[in-house]
């Protein structure tokens, strides 16, 4: 069951969009909460509530959707943001936090399905993309899609999530085999290796992550890692 919030200050528009949300493919597998107060929504994080999705108008009074999806992201940095705005110079604001996509509020209908059907592939990427960390007495699952990047420390290699580390006792080397067919990993240095989809800025000498670590790419990578980013997001537009 994936759980969808709908932030928006207008109580009816924001019921219309749950209808046509609740009319598609998904009624049967979705719960689509309403809030109007985005000041709420945020405690409800606070507490402990988890939403899959936000859709989140981007003017209300009080707190805009992009300061709502600052904090969001701070809280919860996995959850899809799709911004509802009634002109489309604002989609460009959501790189700023990360979002997903938007859509034009008086199109709401008919764009819904275009973006739905990202969301999908989105969602069962999420739930199939994983790595398999095994210990002595534990394992973990950990989506792909966490991952910032890995590096080697003495004989652990250490996987860097935005909110934590997590150490496995076996070869960096080791680790980038287990992952080969998974081309958002590269290379940029010896000892480390990052997920493409979290970087922010690439530069000649270095490259600067989402979460604003910056790592150096090795001379001799340079050129290979701006080929191999150039080439994995050619590949999905």
């Amino acid at each position: 069951m994936k759980k969808i919030a709908i932030v928006d200050d207008d109580r009816d528009y924001a019921e219309e969009i749950r209808k046509v949300i609740m009319a598609s493919e998904w009624k049967d597998t979705i719960r689509a909460d309403l809030y109007e107060d985005p000041g709420l929504f945020l405690d409800e994080l606070q507490n402990g509530k988890e939403y899959d999705l936000c859709l989140s108008d981007i003017e209300m009074p009080g707190k805009s959707g992009l300061a709502l999806a600052g904090e969001i992201r701070r809280l919860d940095p996995y959850m899809l943001l799709v911004f509802l705005t009634a002109y489309s110079k604002y989609a460009v604001c959501g790189y700023q936090v990360e979002a997903f996509d938007y859509i034009i509020k008086e199109r709401f209908e008919e764009e819904w399905k275009r973006v739905r059907k990202k969301i999908e592939k989105a969602f069962e990427r999420l739930e199939n993309d994983y790595y398999l960390v095994e210990g002595s007495t534990f394992f973990e699952k950990i989506p792909l899609s966490h991952i910032l990047y890995i590096h080697k420390e003495e004989k652990y290699t250490v996987f860097v999530l935005e909110d934590r580390q997590v150490r496995v006792r076996k070869p960096l080397r080791q680790v980038q085999k287990e992952l080969a067919g998974k081309n958002q990993f590269i290379q940029v240095e010896r000892g480390h290796v990052v997920n493409i989809e979290k970087i922010r800025k690439f530069e000649l000498r270095e490259i600067e992550l989402t979460n604003g670590r910056r790592i150096p790419i090795g001379k001799i990578l340079s050129s290979e890692v701006r080929d191999k980013i150039h080439s994995y997001y050619s590949g999905r537009i």
